[in-house]
């Protein structure tokens, strides 16, 4: 049911069209998901970039060819951030001041990202220290997770002081073509996706991906949100607003179609794992005793620290569907139960 109209993929500093006036390209990560796609757009005498690939100096090297064989002494005159993470935002700062580029950015999104730009402070420490050791992680992997944490910032270019505040339903054009913002969240707490109705084209960022679901998390700081409910309730309204024809260019992993199948599927999934997580709490569980059970052993530090963030997610919307409670000990580490 999902159809990849693209059997060539770009390489590092290569640049590929996907529909009218829009070109893909693909940017290094250092992480097992070892890719980003950005996406630039002619527009009139100038391009519109959709996010920017991270900090990194292979990425740097990457944009320095695309701009010496692509860009066709056109300038860069907007870049669109889908959200803060590093591989979206990472180059942000640079490449405005090397293009002279206006930023575009959810309100929510820019605060995040200029946030961690600054890097970590004793607060911050404090605040993960306690959140996974009240998740019942151990010493050493809440040690592993904050040393892996603290490098963020050094993923991104300093962010801009300035930007255009995109929300949803705002209307604007790229190319003459009028393309509309759907803001997502649960994955992001702004996330920024674009629709073009005359293109039949949607810009998702890493709100819809065809072939892994997007970190859903409870970070330390959110406290009693439930960013799996929005995340739930973002999937439904996309689904009922975008046609089931629609060319998806997602952050990861290549270009589809079928999203409506893609969208349901994703739903699927988040209704499999809530099942499964309510059921390890049939005997009273931590969140990464939970995790442990719920993921994969084969992962990665960072891979761990997200399976327990992502845990906590469904754990909270499961106690606002009044499935389980939470109960503290006399340690601080909280313990899940059915109700």
């Amino acid at each position: 049911m999902i159809e990849y109209p693209f059997t060539k993929i770009p390489k590092n500093g290569e640049v590929q069209l996907v529909a009218p006036g829009i070109y893909w390209i693909r940017m290094p990560l250092p992480f097992r998901l070892n890719h980003v796609n950005l996406w630039l757009l002619e527009d009139g005498d100038s391009w519109t970039l959709i996010d920017t690939g991270m900090a990194m100096e292979e990425a740097r090297k990457a944009w320095t060819l695309i701009s010496n064989s692509h860009l066709q002494k056109r300038l860069i005159k907007r870049i669109i951030v889908t959200h803060f993470h590093s591989d979206h935002a990472g180059l942000a700062g640079w490449l405005t001041e090397k293009f002279n580029s206006q930023l575009w950015m959810s309100k929510t999104e820019w605060e995040r990202t200029r946030l961690l730009t600054g890097g970590p402070d004793e607060a911050w420490t404090e605040n993960v220290f306690s959140f996974f050791r009240s998740a019942g992680c151990s010493e050493e992997m809440i040690n592993t997770t904050h040393s892996l944490w603290s490098g963020y910032n050094s993923r991104m270019s300093p962010t801009p002081d300035l930007h255009t505040t995109m929300y949803d339903g705002m209307l604007f054009n790229i190319g003459g073509k009028s393309w509309e913002v759907m803001i997502g969240r649960g994955h992001a707490p702004e996330h920024v996706s674009i629709y073009c109705s005359d293109l039949n084209v949607l810009i998702a960022g890493d709100q819809v991906l065809p072939k892994i679901s997007p970190n859903v998390s409870l970070f330390p700081g959110d406290g009693g949100e439930n960013p799996l409910g929005d995340f739930l309730k973002t999937t439904s309204s996309f689904r009922s607003k975008l046609p089931d024809t629609t060319l998806v260019l997602p952050s990861h992993n290549e270009p589809f179609y079928g999203i409506h199948y893609r969208l349901d599927k994703l739903l699927e999934h988040h209704d499999e794992r809530l099942e499964q997580m309510a059921l390890l709490c049939t005997e009273s569980s931590t969140a990464n005793t939970i995790a442990s059970k719920s993921f994969s052993s084969d992962l990665d530090s960072l891979q761990s620290s997200l399976a327990v963030t992502e845990t906590l997610a469904h754990l909270n919307y499961l106690i606002s569907l009044r499935r389980i409670k939470r109960e503290k000990s006399k340690d601080g580490v909280w313990f899940y139960s059915i109700l």
